[in-house]
């Protein structure tokens, strides 16, 4: 078996690997099969040299890197006010999750999904007296319901249908072909969302049908006002540094460093108010996560990719908190919620004590506002579902979630975990995501929507899907007022 195959067999088999233990594997020492069955046994998801020792009597130690001493950043307004940040532990999955990949998983994660989200949609003031299915379709008159959506499907005449249930039972939903607004909301309905249906029961030569008249969705209140900071404080949002890549842009993510350490003039009066820096997802570029990614890796020891972001991240002053979630190219589990990445794969990091290392997704509150922190990765399904989606402008992807309140309206590589960790609660004042490369920004009701691009150059892999990202593009809040800048760290 040749080094394509063995990494090719460790990652369809959902696993990561250490560039060492690679080595090890490649040079014979192990049986591959016996590795595979004992991660598969004791669920692990990264193959480390310390697993391998199991295998192999004697192992190379992996060398670490000597901390790099730096020079501590000058005083500046945001030093001499306190930090508020409090991390809401009810939306984090890590040390909680209780998953086995059994049935009863996923029934309890499908009831728990449909009885957060009906919470929500009762708040509504059209679906309060909402009835289950199985009363409903007794009434002869209009009824109100709240139903998870099977599947959609549209006949060669044209007339669509949704197949939707809740606890109680299950109906076949038609939408009237003269009804032009009904039809667009239609088109927007995914399956596996929960929404409310208003409409009324009657019979057909095939059945007894419900006739919509209206289709809704939980969506954020039209009356809610996003809190603001009583202290003119700033938090810069980044993600998808993909540090150990060929392609991070060191240089520009330097720039940044210097900027924040008050070594350049340009926008230093914003410079000197940042108290937070928020990093959603991908914080390094990950071992074994596609086909010949080992080509395009400048670092393919994922240790080795995590001690260079945490040296980094020692350049940061110590006054200003950072918060970092995982995202799908991190050393976690690829299944949402994904729980924070491990202190012996990270251990640097943790010893910074300015850096606070949460799951994925993560509720976070800084001076009072609450930012809701969410990679992204459902985000590929989102658009590939909805008309009028792209990756360019994805801040309209992620106001598709928050109208559905929901991080994962499609179930797809979710883990069914008995608590319903995607499902968006409570109403954030900031909604931050990565992913996809492309920085967006928008409000929708009350919410700041924010993608906050990448720190690293365009790969193959985009250039074959035509993807064009925004790199080196820092969004930043003033979290007192709400403005938005985006500054450019690059060389244009």
């Amino acid at each position: 078996m040749n080094n394509e195959e063995i990494l090719k067999k460790i990652t369809d088999n959902g696993f990561m690997i250490t560039s060492h233990g690679f080595e090890i594997l490649a040079g014979g020492e192990v049986d591959l099969d016996g590795v595979i069955d004992a991660a598969k046994q004791k669920g692990v998801f990264l193959i480390s040299d310390e697993f391998l020792n199991e295998f192999v009597t004697k192992e190379k130690p992996v060398k670490k890197e000597k901390p790099v001493k730096i020079e501590k950043g000058k005083k500046i307004l945001a030093k001499e006010i306190a930090s508020e940040l409090k991390i809401d532990d009810r939306f984090d999955i890590t040390n909680k999750s209780t998953c086995e990949g059994v049935l009863e998983n996923f029934v309890e994660y499908f009831n728990q999904k449909y009885d957060s989200l009906k919470e929500i949609l009762r708040q509504r003031e059209n679906l309060r007296g909402a009835i289950p299915v199985e009363h409903a379709r007794k009434i002869e008159g209009k009824v109100e319901m709240i139903v998870m959506v099977n599947d959609k499907r549209e006949s060669g005449k044209g007339y669509r249908f949704l197949d939707v249930e809740d606890p109680s039972d299950s109906c076949t939903a038609l939408i009237s072909l003269n009804n032009k607004e009904l039809i667009k909301a239609y088109n927007n309905v995914l399956v596996d969302e929960v929404i409310g249906l208003v409409g009324r029961f009657r019979k057909s030569r095939g059945g007894i049908l419900f006739i919509v008249d209206e289709i809704l969705q939980p969506d954020v209140p039209f009356d809610h006002k996003p809190a603001r900071a009583e202290e003119p404080v700033n938090a810069a949002f980044l993600s998808d540094l993909h540090v150990g890549s060929y392609l991070f842009l060191e240089k520009e993510f330097q720039n940044f460093l210097d900027w924040i350490n008050l070594k350049n003039s340009h926008r230093r009066e914003v410079a000197e108010r940042i108290k937070y820096i928020l990093i959603s997802g991908d914080l390094v570029d990950g071992i074994g996560i596609y086909p010949t990614q080992e080509e395009e890796l400048l670092l393919p020891d994922i240790y080795k990719q995590y001690d260079f972001l945490a040296k980094l991240m020692e350049q940061i002053p110590d006054y200003i908190e950072v918060v970092m979630t995982p995202g799908n190219h991190d050393a976690v589990r690829r299944a949402e919620p994904q729980p924070a990445i491990a202190r012996d794969i990270c251990a640097p990091l943790y010893e910074l004590g300015n850096v606070h290392v949460l799951g994925n997704p993560a509720m976070i509150s800084t001076h009072g506002v609450r930012t809701l922190i969410y990679h992204g990765d459902s985000m590929d399904g989102m658009i590939g579902s909805l008309k009028g989606l792209n990756y360019s402008s994805p801040e309209k992807a992620m106001i598709e979630y928050l109208k559905r309140r929901h991080l994962s309206p499609l179930y797809n590589d979710i883990a069914p975990e008995s608590k319903d960790y995607m499902a968006i609660r409570e109403v954030p004042d900031i909604f931050h995501c990565g992913h996809v490369h492309a920085n967006g920004y928008a409000i929708h009701r009350g919410v700041h929507v924010i993608n906050s691009g990448t720190f690293q150059g365009r790969t193959k892999y985009q250039e074959m899907l035509g993807h064009v990202p925004t790199p080196a593009r820092v969004p930043i809040m003033d979290l007192s007022n709400h403005e938005v800048a985006i500054l450019h760290f690059g060389e244009d």
